[in-house]
């Protein structure tokens, strides 16, 4: 009979391999669903932080003020590298945008009258609300292991999406019930 070999933990990026990483991802990236493309690459494509991992580091990701992106790749750098880490991430996923903006607005002002540039522009948002599905999808999977959590999505949904409570007053009542839910199954 042969025993299983467990699987070996992936090694620590080198600084270089995130800022590359990072930079790909934010150079190549238009119109959002970027957590969508963060987890592809760093969960299964690197294989560098787990699901949990992940899950855990895009919700603080969320409740943090700033963008939620650049909040989860300072979150995943800090994790695989420490704030060395943190910083050649969010270095490598801004600073190329930086410079696609500015080259983009003098394209886009150039090419301004012409019909087709709404068109692409609806084009690359609707592949963009596609990753964010893909998340989505993914974060019910994870939230059916633990009941509590789906009734704490259905909740916020409906107060947030269809009362249009304001965001931040239903966090702030539902975040403290759900922690105090997520610990009592520790």
């Amino acid at each position: 009979m042969i025993s299983p070999v467990p699987a070996s933990p992936p090694e620590t990026p080198r600084l270089r391999s995130l800022f590359f990483l990072c930079f790909k991802i934010g150079v190549l990236s238009f119109g959002g669903g970027l957590s969508g493309w963060l987890y592809r690459e760093f969960v299964l494509s690197k294989r560098w932080i787990d699901e949990e991992d992940f899950s855990s580091s895009l919700a603080i990701s969320q409740m943090l003020p700033g963008a939620n992106v650049v909040n989860l790749v300072i979150c995943m750098g800090e994790q695989l590298r420490g704030p060395v880490g943190a910083l050649a991430c969010v270095l490598g996923f801004l600073v190329g945008p930086f410079f696609a903006v500015v080259g983009l607005c003098q394209l886009f002002d150039a090419l301004a009258g012409y019909p087709l540039l709404p068109v692409i522009s609806d084009g690359v948002a609707f592949a963009a609300m596609g990753l964010l599905i893909i998340m989505c999808v993914h974060g019910v999977r994870r939230a059916m292991r633990f009941p509590p959590s789906i009734i704490t999505i259905a909740v916020t949904a409906i107060l947030v999406g269809i009362f249009r409570f304001p965001l931040i007053p239903v966090a702030c009542v539902i975040a403290p019930i759900s922690v105090a839910l997520a610990w009592r199954r520790i």
